[in-house]
């Protein structure tokens, strides 16, 4: 039996999806007698809820591709354990990658990883992602009120920080798949290093060009809902022509 489809493994899940589950239904209760007291309708609170549920479709989308693309790796379990509370894709794989490439396992036969592996990814996986939660807990409050300040003083300089900042996730997560493209185009490393660097730079290259593309409809047209989608179809865009990209290279 395949150990990342163990029973435990759905059972673990079950737990922590029931547990999600229930603190939104204590926050909604909360909300609507809250709403209550100061005066909505049910009726404005109803429509509020419809709307809130419709439009976090979409947004969902791109979590079920990003756990399907997971699974295969991780197993549907434990990707449906992760990507059902916090964590994001580009996380993800980055963080199992980097535990497969510490036991000199190739991309490729991640799906295949010895157990002692995979559980060392599922603890590197969890316990990163948690730093978040514990930063907001203690530091977030303290970071707000230090990016207020400055925002106070100098509102140019409160905004580059921010953007630098985002930009800085996004050299960590992205630069790996640029810099392992450039050099399989390049034919600069060995190319057991660089396997499938075409595809995947060429990938990143046409998700960012979709997303940019959405930008300029949105800008031109005002349509703000299209927002809610310039994501799940960047992705779906993006995947779709990864199997094209994979199969010339």
């Amino acid at each position: 039996m395949d150990f990342k489809e163990g029973a435990l493994l759905y059972i673990l899940g079950g737990v922590i999806a029931v547990f999600v589950l229930a603190q939104s239904v204590f926050f909604l209760v909360r909300a609507v007698r809250r709403g209550k007291e100061i005066g909505l309708s049910t009726k404005v609170m109803k429509k509020a809820a419809v709307s809130s549920a419709t439009f976090s479709i979409v947004p969902s989308v791109p979590i079920a591709l990003s756990m399907i693309m997971l699974a295969v790796t991780m197993g549907a379990a434990f990707s449906w354990i992760r990507l059902s509370v916090i964590g994001s894709m580009s996380y993800e794989i980055y963080a199992a990658g980097q535990v497969a490439s510490a036991a000199e396992i190739s991309q490729d036969a991640m799906n295949t990883m010895p157990i002692g592996v995979f559980a060392g990814a599922m603890w590197v996986m969890t316990l990163g992602i948690i730093i978040g939660p514990i930063f907001n807990i203690f530091g977030l409050k303290r970071y707000q009120k230090k990016i207020a300040e400055i925002g106070q003083r100098n509102p140019k300089w409160s905004k580059i920080l921010i953007d630098a900042l985002f930009m800085g996730i996004i050299a960590v997560m992205g630069g790996q798949f640029i810099a392992k493209g450039i050099a399989a185009f390049g034919s600069i490393a060995k190319p057991e290093l660089v396997m499938n660097g075409q595809a995947q730079l060429l990938t990143l290259i046409t998700s960012a060009v979709l997303m940019a593309l959405f930008g300029v409809v949105i800008k031109a047209t005002k349509w703000k809902w299209l927002e809610n989608f310039a994501l799940p179809v960047s992705m779906v865009g993006a995947i779709a022509l990864s199997v094209v990209y994979h199969g010339l290279f």
